[in-house]
């Protein structure tokens, strides 16, 4: 039973002001302050039920559609949908399906869905069940005969541990896109492991904060060892609008620390100078023990990072890109990263956190030591229908072949046939060639879009000279907007032809290959190299983590093994604040060199001989003092950068003026950043004199734009 509160009276604000709770000392009695709050709620919106933000924003998007169609044949869209008028919801997804590119008959039903939440959202209840019953027949029925819609299931394919660990080997061995900050490089990897070792969805990953992690050392009372523990709360399930239910996991270190979350996390912490402790480095945490007397050792976190997301956003900063200090990786982005990441594994299904999810539901269903009740709790299921129904792999991986034969199974073979690496093909195509995208750029509806483009171009030059000057005007606009018009259908052109090409290629490759083994064909039969470690990599640190991959912990001792993982933690951390990708070209160049280069090259980054770091050669780059005559001064000075981008020269001195504007907003009394003692020694007091000192000690040029 609650106990009462001490009586206390409201306390009244403001006269125009909304009442404030009645604990508080007044003068306003109880019976006025509740009356105010019953006249206040009387006229609010009643609530009808509790949404996530994503449903939300869905329910949002259908009732944009659902008023463009009512304005379309002239109808009210209240009053209609509150009517449930069945001929005219049918008439809607007929609308639909003409004027979108709706082709499976499971997004029809989506639609549906979403639009029984909107008039539960503006009703206040539910449809009729006889409505949702005649809506669903029509859309499996009429519908789907008129406008040929898809029936057939998507294609959800698992990644069990054996493509997870062909994943993190491309990951961090042989990927060759870049990152805007090579700190996502570590958290993605991080994403990754927690992802495949708690089956939970993206929302709860990406919004892990440091109040959910609990880094502790606790001592075997058995064997008297101590080991290192993290447990991990997810708090941002599916469920938390109605009911709060976190879940909490437990992990150990691992005797690899690429596979080794606890490592990762500690890594990311550091950078995040996280801990209560003072100077605390990886050292210190992977090296704690346990008092005599006591159980376990927490690691505290600082209170002002408690609230902090752990995966964080890039954002664009003075030197280029830096790290968000309070917000959140966006899933849109860390989708687009893991998808292509699929592809650079070459898995020919698209790659998202639901293959890890199906795949780590799988696994505990198939474990002996795990149950129904278990596997829903980590699945965040209701019931075990939902399990059966949307993620349980419809690929028997049980030898019934055997059963009835009463042979020995072959399991591993047939989780073999079932594994996404099974297609991989290092030969198949993964981007175009200059020349196919040359040949995008000449078709003739592109042609047309460039031609618009150029046009805008040269009316705002002949009316403002610089088209910085015309910002504001309408004709800027349609300029900006002519720009994406260009580079929407060129991308959408090279997305069309990739597919076709790799189509063709899964048509073809087989007959050659088999051509090849049937007659005898040497060149054919050659073997087949994978593209492991052929990798010039722009980051010592990274390559050390690259060898680490392949470098079991077993053969070095214990105090080896500590050795060894602290290093490579300290190579994650140093990772962490290191920037790769300035320039296009020079991502362009060096993906080129990475399909040519030695296995060798895992060991010897870009910028391991001639580089400022101190990670990396102790032999400073001897810079000359005369530059090239459109080199960027701040990237000369940036030593976390590779070599190659530091040197890079831009094409005109409007591209450098361009790049200067976006990466390096000039900031008074600064010194020259040019890595040269003499240069040190210079104050540039404003955006011309720099400009200046750039033409005429270094004889860097640019545009006359202030």
């Amino acid at each position: 039973m609650a106990r009462r509160k001490a009586l206390l009276h409201a306390q009244k604000q403001d006269a125009n002001l909304s009442y404030a709770s009645p604990s508080k000392r007044s003068q306003l009695s109880a019976r006025e302050y509740y009356n105010a709050r019953y006249q206040k709620v009387d006229k609010s919106h009643r609530s009808t039920t509790l949404y996530a933000d994503v449903t939300n924003s869905h329910i949002d998007r259908l009732e944009g559609l659902w008023r463009e169609y009512c304005d379309t044949v002239d109808i009210d869209p209240y009053y209609t949908l509150k009517r449930s008028m069945e001929g005219r919801i049918k008439n809607f997804f007929h609308w639909m399906c003409n004027n979108y590119s709706v082709k499976k008959i499971s997004s029809v039903e989506t639609y549906w869905h979403q639009l029984s939440q909107l008039y539960i959202k503006w009703k206040g209840r539910r449809i009729s069940p006889l409505t949702l019953k005649e809506i669903y027949n029509f859309i499996n029925g009429p519908l789907a005969e008129e406008h040929r819609l898809d029936d057939s299931e998507t294609d959800k394919p698992l990644l069990d541990a054996v493509d997870f660990v062909e994943m993190l080997r491309c990951h961090w061995v042989s990927d060759t896109n870049t990152f805007p900050h090579e700190r996502q490089r570590v958290q993605l990897a991080t994403i990754l492991l927690v992802a495949a070792f708690t089956g939970s969805r993206p929302g709860a990953l990406l919004g892990i904060t440091y109040r959910d992690l609990d880094l502790f050392v606790q001592r075997d009372k058995t064997t008297g060892e101590v080991a290192l523990t993290l447990q991990l709360k997810l708090t941002r399930t599916k469920s938390r609008k109605k009911r709060k239910r976190p879940k909490t996991y437990t992990f150990f270190i691992d005797t690899n620390p690429v596979f080794c979350i606890i490592s990762h996390i500690i890594g990311l912490a550091c950078d995040d100078d996280a801990y209560l402790f003072p100077n605390t480095n990886p050292k210190t945490v992977l090296t704690l023990g346990v008092l005599k007397g006591l159980n376990c050792q927490p690691i505290p976190w600082k209170e002002d990072i408690l609230d902090a997301p752990l995966f964080r956003a890039p954002v664009q900063s003075s030197r280029g890109c830096a790290i968000a200090a309070d917000t959140a990786l966006s899933y849109d982005k860390y989708h687009e990263w893991i998808k292509r990441l699929g592809e650079e594994t070459g898995f020919v299904q698209v790659f998202t956190t639901y293959c890890l999810r199906r795949a780590t539901g799988n696994a505990i269903n198939d474990d002996p030591n795990s149950n129904e009740a278990v596997r829903n709790l980590i699945m965040d299921h209701t019931n075990s229908a939902i399990f059966q129904r949307n993620y349980l792999s419809r690929m028997i991986r049980y030898d019934t072949q055997a059963a009835y034969g009463g042979t020995a199974p072959r399991t591993e073979l047939i989780q073999a046939a079932n594994r996404m690496s099974r297609r991989i093909d290092p030969r198949r195509p993964k981007e175009l060639t200059e020349a196919q995208s040359a040949g995008i750029r000449q078709e003739e509806e592109i042609q047309e879009l460039r031609g618009r483009r150029d046009e805008l171009f040269q009316r705002i030059r002949q009316q403002f000279t610089f088209i910085y000057r015309a910002e504001g005007q309408t004709i800027y606009d349609q300029y900006e907007e002519a720009k994406r018009a260009v580079d929407r259908k060129i991308k959408a052109r090279e997305r069309e032809l990739i597919k076709q090409i790799q189509k063709e290629y899964d048509a073809v490759a087989p007959v050659q290959d088999m051509r090849a083994q049937l007659e005898g064909d040497v060149e054919l039969l050659s073997p087949i190299l994978c593209t492991s470690g052929r990798v010039r990599y722009a980051f010592v640190e990274r390559s050390r983590i690259a060898k680490a991959f392949f470098d079991p912990p077993s053969t070095r001792g214990a105090e080896g093994d500590v050795d060894w993982r602290v290093s490579i933690v300290d190579d994650m951390v140093s990772l962490c604040i290191r920037q790769e990708g300035v320039f296009r070209k020079a991502r362009r160049i060096r993906r080129t060199q990475a399909r040519e280069s030695d296995l060798d090259d895992v060991e010897r980054p870009l910028n391991a001989v001639k580089s400022e770091s101190k990670s990396d050669s102790s032999i400073p780059y001897l810079f000359p003092i005369r530059c090239k005559p459109y080199q960027c001064l701040y990237c000369l000075g940036d030593t976390d950068l590779p070599l190659e981008e530091r040197l890079h020269n831009l094409g005109s001195k409007y591209s450098l003026q361009r790049h200067f504007d976006r990466r390096h907003p000039f900031r008074p009394r600064e010194p020259c950043p040019f890595p040269h003692p003499e240069c040190a020694a210079v104050t540039l007091d404003s955006v011309m004199h720099f400009k200046n000192h750039a033409a005429t000690v270094h004889g860097i040029y640019m545009s006359d734009r202030i």
